[in-house]
């Protein structure tokens, strides 16, 4: 019985996350945010809607082997630089949302800090230098993750309109 039980459990664990960074994958964030969001209303939380900057040039000019490398080295960073209880997702290809439970700090502290440390992201191939745009969208009422997305996406292209390796706050009015 315990030896099925951890076939199961890992079978689970492998249809929840990415296999390249381990993070949730964006089914199984989805539902992480929307079960949280229904259970604790009215609570302050965020939606942080992020990618690298210019990418494909990433994988262009060093390889496709480097492109994945930085990927799973930018997972490990956002898990590093957020609260564990916070829920880091990977949507896909560079792109990366992170939600922020119950907001006390101040999120352009804790924006700055995820911007200004990419430099201690250590890769093999010591010349790549990259940097990331971010869209955040704080809120304190019921909204799905598509409805929060939605606005974190709108203020990641703001970012990314007004000269990239920065970020947009949008709060909910």
């Amino acid at each position: 019985i315990t030896h099925r039980w951890h076939e199961q459990n890992t079978l689970k664990q492998r249809a929840q996350r990415d296999s390249l960074t381990h993070l949730y994958n964006l089914e199984a964030g989805k539902y992480i945010v929307n079960e949280y969001i229904k259970h604790h209303p009215g609570q302050k939380n965020a939606l942080i809607v992020l990618d690298i900057d210019h990418f494909k040039e990433v994988n262009d000019t060093y390889g496709h082997l480097s492109g994945n490398e930085l990927l799973i080295s930018l997972a490990k960073y956002l898990l590093f630089y957020t609260n564990q209880d916070d829920i880091v997702i990977r949507l896909g290809g560079d792109e990366f949302v992170i939600f922020v439970k119950n907001i006390q700090n101040d999120l352009n502290y804790l924006c700055k800090e995820l911007m200004n440390h990419l430099d201690e992201i250590t890769l093999s191939h010591n010349r790549l230098r990259f940097s990331m745009s971010m869209g955040i969208y704080a809120f304190n009422t019921s909204l799905t993750f598509d409805e929060a997305f939605k606005e974190a996406d709108e203020a990641l292209y703001h970012s990314k309109r007004n000269g990239r390796s920065q970020f947009t706050i949008k709060y909910q009015l």
